[in-house]
């Protein structure tokens, strides 16, 4: 059935259905009838109702792949046998189709007609395309005629897809999933230009390791908030809870993956960031801590409008007013989706003038807030976070375990670390640490039980941390102001010895550090977001002399021709500013000069710089792979970890054939957690088919069969990982085209 399922996804694509397809389905019983690209009708639609039917199925088809409706064949028996049954010619009312369409969608559907003779039985056709990548998913726009039972048929707002051979209404996060998705044919060949597609929109997103390392859970959270993207009358939402419940998490995961899927109509994602005023719990006030985007209500909407096209020249003079209308201004200019992260670190009047904002930004704009306290006027633009439920909170502790290789937890552990902690990710990473030190869970529960908020784990973070030797706490405080430091930097800021600095290093080893890759050859270290943060703000309590080296790690960041880190970092943004607006002019040359030009003006390579350099190499008009690969590897030595990186590094190896080199970009993907282990299992599983195909030709067929053993070991665990029964769908119809492979390979074929 896969054969016939991928020919039909052909047919798709070209608008036009081979009737061969449809007589090997008639005459083997043994097959599927329908699945989801083709639905049968018996009879054509007579009735306005009929025709509605008719539009409820065209739009399922339209949201998911397209499709065909075939008028003229009825099941027998469902999935297991029709007949031909036949239409008379003439009759479809394809005119009737297309207004009805408009009136209750509020758009045209692109519809064709096509006759088929077959067995001297005539059949109508229709074909309706696919929904763009990056649309959202149509929607009724007005409530049905009533049915028997006096509801109406569909009602309004209601978006209906293909789930496999049926249609349904989108309801949960794993449905909007597929809808939001590329939703690409299941095929074990990788097509060039769903790639090149796949680049993200512009986006100033921090470095994920600084926001949200690994990120589970929280499937109803995002089902709803893919709901509110496609709700056309709703253009702000809130994420309120608690502290450590993950809301800066899944504000980022989503406008991760707004990025990622280049959801329309927006042209860029904007993170914006208040964190300069934190909440001591103890001390009842606030204290400053570093700087980021802004700290009350012009700041931020300067930062908008900056973020939008407008010179800080052309800000400096403006007041609150004006600031607003710049921002609204540059929002109706280029559509974005915009995210402002902890915005109740402002004062209460200027929460609510960020909310009143988002209100009346242009309707293409969108804006999501992250906040501990809920000030809107209405519960119904506020998604309130609480912890974990029960079954993710299994999946992050297992996770989380493995990681720090603890041993499994009972099901009554789990339950009761689940009750200790509300399902906080945060108190749960806290209180872990604690056991890892050498504590048993029990104890490490004690400590925790009837404590709330971050400060509980800033408590005890700051136990482990007055606990280590002088030695290791300056260690420990160079890594968190450098963040990623090689064993280098660390001997020439804290003067030790070989001997010394390795003693440190070992003490901290088992608590706070995480061997960061090395770079030719040399070890490197980071250290937790979190935990480099209470550091540098505890320093002065630590008895070391922070002033000193602080003095020492700013020296060492320093470039060599003069140039400090802040100066590196201008020059580095004006630069990709720069050249992301000559690709918009489609202007990849000049790109890729400024992007040259730049990295020339520094003594010491840059991983954003070298990322560029890649990604501009393959949009020239001759696209120059061998070169991007090469700035892409050097900018992977670098430390660079963006997704965008490993999409293009692999489209870069996969478009001058060095099968072996994709392979491994997609391993170091899966390794470092960069994007959606399943995409990366898949894309790996197919160059291994490319690979036997490869062998099948110049080597072996024995070497051709252990790469398809490879591939569908990987589209195994893909499946493992799938989120719900489309992706299985789609995974298992690729083992069956690989192990039909496998078969032709092992008689010779």
């Amino acid at each position: 059935m896969s054969e016939i399922i991928i020919k039909l996804h052909e047919c798709v694509a070209l608008s036009q259905l081979d009737a061969t397809i449809i007589e090997k389905l008639l005459h083997d019983d043994s097959r599927v009838q329908e699945c989801e690209v083709l639905d049968f009708k018996r009879q054509l639609p007579e009735s306005d109702l009929e025709y509605l039917t008719v539009i409820r199925d065209l739009t399922a088809l339209h949201n998911s792949y397209g499709g065909f409706l075939i008028f003229g064949i009825g099941e027998l028996e469902k999935d297991r046998s029709v007949e031909i049954v036949g239409v008379e010619s003439g009759r479809l009312k394809l005119g009737k189709l297309r207004d009805l369409a408009r009136s209750y969608l509020g758009c045209d559907l692109r519809i064709q007609a096509q006759a088929i003779q077959l067995s001297h039985v005539h059949l109508d056709v229709l074909h309706v395309s696919k929904r763009s990548v990056g649309d959202s998913p149509t929607r009724f726009c007005k409530n049905g005629p009533h049915d028997e039972r006096n509801k109406p048929y569909f009602k309004k707002g209601d978006v209906v897809f293909r789930r496999l051979d049926s249609n349904d209404v989108a309801k949960n996060a794993e449905d909007y999933d597929f809808l939001f998705s590329t939703r690409r044919p299941p095929s074990l060949e990788i097509s060039i230009e769903n790639l090149a597609d796949e680049e993200p929109l512009e986006h100033n997103l921090p470095d994920r390791i600084l926001v949200c390392s690994r990120f589970i859970g929280r499937k109803e959270d995002l089902g709803e908030l893919w709901a509110w993207l496609g709700d056309d009358f709703s253009r702000v939402r809130l994420i309120a809870g608690e502290g450590g419940l993950g809301k800066t998490s899944l504000a980022y995961r989503f406008a991760e993956e707004v990025a990622t899927r280049r959801i329309r109509p927006f042209e860029k994602v904007v993170w914006l960031t208040a964190k300069e005023r934190q909440f001591i719990a103890a001390e009842d006030s606030y204290r400053d801590g570093r700087k980021t985007d802004f700290n009350d209500a012009q700041s931020l909407f300067r930062a908008i409008a900056s973020t939008h096209g407008y010179l800080d020249s052309e800000l400096d003079e403006l007041d609150l007013k004006e600031s607003i209308q710049a921002a609204l201004e540059g929002c109706s200019i280029m559509p974005s989706f915009i995210v402002i992260d902890d915005v109740d670190s402002l004062r209460p009047e200027d929460q609510q003038r960020a909310l009143e904002f988002g209100m009346r930004t242009p309707a293409n704009t969108k804006i999501l807030l992250t906040t501990r306290v809920n000030f809107s006027y209405s519960p119904d633009n506020v998604l309130k976070l609480d912890g974990l439920p029960p079954d993710e909170f299994k999946e992050y502790i297992v996770g989380l375990r493995d990681r720090y290789q603890l041993p499994a937890l009972k099901e009554s552990k789990l339950s009761h670390l689940l009750e200790v902690t509300s399902g906080s990710p945060l108190f749960t990473d806290s209180l872990l640490r604690l056991e890892r030190r050498g504590q048993t869970l029990d104890q490490a529960i004690n400590q925790w039980k009837g404590e709330k908020g971050l400060e509980a784990r800033k408590a005890a973070l700051s136990r482990e941390v007055q606990q280590l030797s002088k030695t290791a706490m300056r260690v420990l405080y160079a890594i968190s102001l450098l963040k990623n430091a090689s064993y280098t930097e660390l001997s020439q800021i804290t003067t030790y010895t070989e001997q010394t600095l390795g003693d440190a290093l070992q003490e901290l080893a088992g608590l706070f550090l995480i061997s960061a890759p090395s770079i030719a050859k040399e070890s490197r270290y980071t250290v937790d977001r979190n935990t480099g943060q209470l550091v540098v703000e505890v320093a002065a309590t630590l008895g070391i002399d922070h002033a000193a080296l602080l003095s020492a790690t700013k020296r060492a960041r320093s470039d060599a021709i003069g140039l400090t880190r802040q100066k590196r970092t201008n020059i580095v943004g004006l630069a990709i500013a720069q050249s992301m607006a000559q690709l918009k002019d489609n202007d990849a040359r000049g790109a890729l000069d400024t992007v040259m030009a730049a990295a020339k003006r520094l003594s010491t390579p840059n991983a954003d710089l070298l990322l560029a350099i890649g990604r501009f190499n393959l949009r020239l008009p001759s696209p120059n792979p061998g070169d991007a690969s090469k700035a892409f590897d050097e900018s992977y030595r670098l430390g660079q970890r963006k997704q965008l990186l490993f999409d293009l590094w692999f489209e870069s190896e996969y478009m001058r054939g060095s099968f072996e080199a994709a392979k491994d970009v997609a391993t170091n993907a899966i390794n470092h957690e960069v994007g959606d282990d399943y995409q990366w299992l898949e894309r790996r599983a197919q160059i291994h088919v490319t690979l036997a195909n490869r062998s099948k030709s110049r080597l072996s067929h024995d070497s051709a069969i252990r790469e398809i053993n490879f591939a569908i070991a990987d589209m195994r665990s893909a499946r493992a990982k799938s989120s719900g029964d489309i992706q299985r769908r789609h995974m298992n119809i690729l083992i069956e085209q690989a192990h039909t492979l496998k078969a032709k390979l092992m008689q010779g074929v």
